[in-house]
């Protein structure tokens, strides 16, 4: 079937139209990896995740259990992180990710339990799906790589921080 630019560009702009009428998009651009994305990139990423809702109380993943290759952007929401050595050490809320680094390695296990402490809203994308994208479409796994590379700088500086925090603690240093 022919559709000329006239027709395709009126659907492409009722689709666009569409996405950011929908406040979960609209969420997601409010998290510090869309900060300087244009908003049609925005859309494009937002496209290529699937949104998973788990109630107050659902265990995401254990520690120690294979891992399904699947990386997981917290929308709404907040979940504690543990282990079996350690009990809870963490909690990540809207804008954080997990399951990044065995997302990366596919052979990895989960490190750490992930429990949601109240209803959670995640997207989430699958290795497997994401092999795909960046065959079939570079210029869009381009834009996922380079928002994963986001992720694990705010990921590095967050652990960075913390463990600034730390070692002041620690030496006796006031932060």
């Amino acid at each position: 079937m022919y559709m000329n630019q006239s027709a395709q560009a009126d659907l492409t702009d009722a689709y666009a139209a569409t996405r950011m009428a929908n406040p979960l998009f609209n969420q997601f651009c409010g998290l510090p990896l869309c900060e300087s994305m244009q908003l049609e990139e925005c859309m494009h990423l937002f496209n290529c995740f699937d949104v998973v809702q788990h109630d107050a109380g659902d265990v995401v993943y254990e520690a120690g259990s294979d891992s399904d290759k699947t990386m997981r952007l917290i929308v709404n929401g907040r979940a504690e992180v543990s282990s079996p050595s350690f009990g809870v050490y963490g909690h990540v809320d809207a804008g954080d990710v997990f399951g990044l680094f065995s997302f990366l390695d596919e052979a990895r296990v989960h490190s750490a339990t992930v429990k949601a402490e109240s209803d959670l809203t995640l997207l989430c994308v699958n290795r497997d799906y994401f092999n795909l994208i960046t065959v079939e479409d570079a210029a869009l796994g381009n834009l996922l790589l380079r928002s994963m590379f986001r992720l694990l700088m705010r990921m590095s500086l967050k652990m960075e921080n913390e463990y600034a925090a730390m070692h002041h603690y620690v030496t006796g240093r006031r932060c």
